[in-house]
């Protein structure tokens, strides 16, 4: 294509106009979306040679763009959801401004205002959701450099909750509480799968033959996870929606939201209820269930350390030790140096042991 050429790999754009030539790098190896970018430099310095500039990108115009093309970004809708979510909380911040004056300064701002009210990971997740939208706009031509994608966020570490596993007591009076939505946590006890795992499971991806539920859309990638009898007398006990595909259903056959809030809903009345009988209850999360599923997965030997992190799709094998802290000596050794280790891994727990 005219006005492109390659330097040391990456391709620049040379063009004239009114007997001016203009270079400038496109930043990027794609011949696809080398072009696009001449395109939309083209277009800008036309504008502002012919008009005398244009009016800036406002970054509401930015986001709305940039959820147009969710697809050809290669962003799961499930991932844009939340990146939505960050970018409302960050209104306040970003609507006023145009994405040229969004720089290094006021992400630090923002960031040092948002660690005060949320967590370092939450402060991850909005940096990464401005980054997404103003990567977008350097693929548009509007703006030179994504300020956000320069922020170093492994400086906002994540600090990691205790886990406190739940009573057997105050869970079989939860489930006592008999219905489709709390079927969706006994599942997720039943098989470690993660509450959005669980409330958007459908029909095709439960494999009765091979007792297992492939998923796809996770946050490590496709994943299979193995069914006990139980968890397949749960789903059998499902009534099918013709018209829907998921397994847990409601009203016309959609699939359940907001599981969080609803799930905190049901387990505060339960404690309510078992307040005014002289009961004890203590209350607990949707995602507790999934704790107490890997440590009863170790403690049962239903498997290593290894293979737990392979069900519960953790990318570090590090997450998944947190769950030893709940095991016996003899518990913690077989889960470690169970019969399907080899001797690498052997030895990296008894070198952690002696430092």
């Amino acid at each position: 294509m005219r006005g492109l050429y390659k330097r040391n790999g990456i391709y620049w754009a040379r063009f004239k106009l009114r007997g001016h030539e203009y270079r400038e790098s496109l930043r990027t190896r794609s011949l696809t979306l080398a072009e696009r970018r001449l395109k939309a430099l083209k277009e800008r310095v036309e504008e502002t040679a012919y008009f005398g500039g244009v009016d800036p990108v406002t970054w509401k115009k930015a986001v709305v763009s940039w959820a147009k093309a969710w697809t050809s970004l290669g962003i799961k809708g499930a991932t844009g959801n939340r990146y939505l979510t960050s970018i409302a909380q960050l209104r306040p911040w970003l609507d006023p401004k145009s994405v040229h004056e969004i720089d290094a300064g006021l992400l630090k701002s923002i960031v040092a205002a948002r660690r005060k009210l949320v967590s370092n990971a939450t402060v991850r997740r909005d940096l990464t959701a401005i980054s997404s939208v103003l990567g977008h706009c350097c693929d548009e031509g509007w703006i030179e450099e994504n300020p956000a994608h320069m922020m170093d966020r492994s400086r906002f570490k994540e600090k990691l909750v205790k886990i406190i596993l739940p009573r057997p007591d105050s869970i079989a009076r939860a489930f006592a509480e008999r219905s489709r939505f709390m079927d969706m946590a006994e599942l997720s006890l039943e098989t470690g799968m993660r509450q959005e795992e669980v409330a958007s499971l459908e029909h095709d991806r439960v494999d009765r033959k091979r007792m297992s539920i492939s998923l796809e859309h996770t946050k490590s990638g496709v994943r299979e996870v193995p069914l006990t009898a139980r968890a397949v007398t749960i789903i059998d006990r499902q009534p099918q929606f013709l018209r829907s595909p998921y397994v847990f259903w409601r009203g016309d056959g959609e699939r359940f939201q907001n599981v969080d809030a609803q799930f905190y809903a049901t387990i505060k009345r339960v404690a309510q209820k078992a307040s005014r009988s002289g009961a004890s209850f203590r209350r607990f999360r949707f995602h507790d269930l999934r704790h107490l599923f890997a440590v009863l997965y170790l403690r049962n030997r239903r498997g290593t350390i290894y293979d737990l992190q392979m069900v519960l799709g953790h990318s570090s094998v590090t997450t998944t030790e947190r769950y030893l802290d709940h095991l016996t000596p003899e518990e913690k050794h077989w889960a470690t140096h169970g019969v399907s280790q080899n001797a690498a891994q052997d030895e990296r727990f008894e070198e952690g042991k002696a430092g």
